[in-house]
């Protein structure tokens, strides 16, 4: 059983590589999510700002617009204190009229462009507040996953040592097996036999599977889940 003790220290020190890449890993996907969703914000930020641009070009024609109509108004008011003739008079009093009713529909369109304006920059304010606090979120935790990362690899680093000592000192052909069943099933790939038990499917082995074991063959497996007995 003295082989099977070398893969369990071969199991032991993988097992506890994995675990520190594992973490490793999700800390580098969580700052990606955390990066992503950083740009999902400032990318929301743009046609905003773009409605933002568009709306204050509208806004500043229509104020021109009303100043255009203005001045019409003022001077029919004026030709209007100087008409002499009745049609005269009459149809300057009906041409200052549209040119109120102009001005008062430009005006009403104008503020409701004010409005829209008004409601965007409150978008984008909430939305630069947002992503302020989210780059600062990220870079906060940027800074304690790379603090961390450096930690777990610098435990990988330390194991990698130990670990091809301990693969020198085991057996090729439990190494083969091992590595075989190590990426899916992990650091239970050597399990101990419980009674009739394995102890990593805890499904019942018959007897033979037992004497075998017990006998210190190289390599027995579960016949359920394919884990190495010992």
């Amino acid at each position: 059983m003295e082989s099977i003790d070398r893969l369990r220290e071969v199991q032991r020190l993988a097992g506890k590589i994995s675990l520190y890449n594992s973490e490793i890993d999700k800390h580098d996907n969580k700052l990606k999510m955390a990066e992503a969703a950083m740009e999902e914000l400032v990318a929301e930020a743009s046609p905003i700002e773009s409605r933002l641009a568009q709306g204050m070009s509208i806004a500043r024609k229509l104020e021109l617009d009303v100043a255009e109509v203005d001045e019409k108004v003022i001077k029919t008011r004026k030709q209007l204190d100087q008409a002499t003739q009745a049609s005269e008079f009459t149809g300057l009093k009906q041409q200052l009229a549209r040119f109120e009713q102009e001005k008062a529909a430009i005006e009403e369109n104008l503020m409701l462009v004010l409005e829209k304006i008004e409601e965007l920059r409150s978008q984008s304010k909430d939305l630069a507040e947002r992503s302020d606090q989210a780059r600062s979120q990220f870079e906060e935790l940027r800074a304690d996953v790379e603090k961390n990362t450096v930690e777990y690899r610098d435990e990988v680093q330390s194991l990698e040592g130990p670990l091809q000592l301990a693969r020198d000192g085991t057996d090729a052909e439990l190494l083969e097996v091992f590595d075989r069943l190590f990426p899916s099933i992990g650091a239970t790939v050597v399990v101990s036999l419980e009674d009739h038990t394995c102890g990593g499917c805890h499904l019942n082995v018959s007897s033979q599977v037992v004497e075998k074991v017990h006998a210190g063959a190289v390599v027995v497996n579960c016949p359920s889940c394919s884990r190495i007995l010992g």
